[in-house]
């Protein structure tokens, strides 16, 4: 009767294969989910703090050395850990690039564990692909574009939605000619979200309004100045490297904000000076350990045919790198 009970529940202390013979018998037996009753059970059931698994936080980093250092990353597991813990589960930590580990000694590791729920963070330092698991045994969450070789559900930034916003709070501003500077890693690993939202804005507006982006890798002041001067920009979008880039802005001699505003479509660390868009790491967390839970209670196994996205809106924050709001957006 347990073993039935939780298998119609899709608990993940059930086997797969056994949970699938009981779902079969009782769709046979005309058994349909009365979704009120659940509601109760887990409405009385609230309270309770059992141990419901380990989900594995599946990296391409050295954890001891990049969550000291990367504020996103540090930020975005801690509040995925706190979900994880509200619903019974804990996230173990798991190299997958690590000295001798490859990806069939990673699946027998899981699986000796009993894991069956991963979370793939961020690929970093750079976009680009990573070591294949045996997927059909685990529920896989990816956060971000930056791993490229994989058809998988996902938890992002909405990097589209992110780069309107700023474009509108900088023209609340009085900024009329908002160049963006977009280096083709960070275009990679955004999967291009940033490049179309932000042509498809700049063939919205007046030719005379218009301007090309610069999109480069390794930009030194030279390069700079001959874009801004090319451009007439008032204003620019950084992707990366803001601090050094408001440092050249500045040394161009910008006068930073009155006349040239200076916003990032990334904020974190210590850029805290800079105006733009919080990308919110606490909800992104959250939610993809909760997209990861949803997957192995469903018991959704494997890489999918066609991946679904949750997708995180960011947030604007003011600071003097731009000018006072003045009205609407023109």
């Amino acid at each position: 009767f347990t073993t039935v009970g939780l298998a119609l529940r899709n608990d993940p202390r059930v086997l797969p294969e056994t949970a699938g013979r009981v779902r079969a018998v009782a769709r046979k037996l005309g058994y349909t989910h009365d979704a009120m009753l659940s509601a109760l059970s887990a409405y009385r059931h609230r309270d309770a703090r059992r141990f419901a698994g380990v989900i594995a936080h599946i990296v391409t980093y050295d954890p001891k050395v990049m969550l000291k250092t990367n504020t996103r990353e540090r930020t975005m597991l801690g509040a995925a850990r706190a979900y994880a813990q509200s619903q019974g589960f804990t996230i173990e930590i798991f190299q997958i690039n690590a000295p001798g580990m490859t990806g069939e000694r990673m699946s027998r590791l899981l699986r000796a564990r009993g894991i069956q729920a991963l979370i793939l963070s961020p690929r970093l330092p750079g976009p680009g692909p990573i070591p294949d698991l045996e997927w059909e045994h685990f529920s896989v969450v990816a956060s971000g574009y930056s791993i490229t070789n994989l058809a998988v559900h996902r938890c992002c930034p909405h990097q589209a939605h992110n780069v309107l916003l700023a474009l509108q709070e900088l023209r609340r501003r009085g900024y009329r000619r908002t160049g963006l500077i977009l280096s083709p890693s960070v275009n990679l690993r955004t999967r291009g979200n940033i490049l179309g939202a932000y042509l498809a804005d700049q063939r919205a507006r007046p030719p005379a309004e218009r301007l090309d982006l610069l999109l480069e890798e390794g930009v030194d002041r030279s390069m700079l100045q001959r874009w801004l001067r090319a451009q007439k920009a008032d204003s620019v979008l950084l992707t990366d490297y803001p601090m050094q880039y408001l440092a050249m802005i500045r040394d161009l001699g910008h006068a930073v904000p009155a006349d040239f505003g200076v916003a990032q479509l990334s904020r974190s660390g210590d850029t805290d000076a800079i105006a733009g868009i919080d990308e919110q790491m606490e909800l992104l967390g959250e939610a993809t350990a909760k997209f990861a839970i949803s997957l192995l209670r469903h018991n959704e196994r494997g890489l999918p045919a066609f991946p679904r996205y949750s997708l995180v809106e960011g947030r604007w924050v003011d600071r003097p790198t731009v000018r006072a709001a003045t009205g609407d957006p023109k």
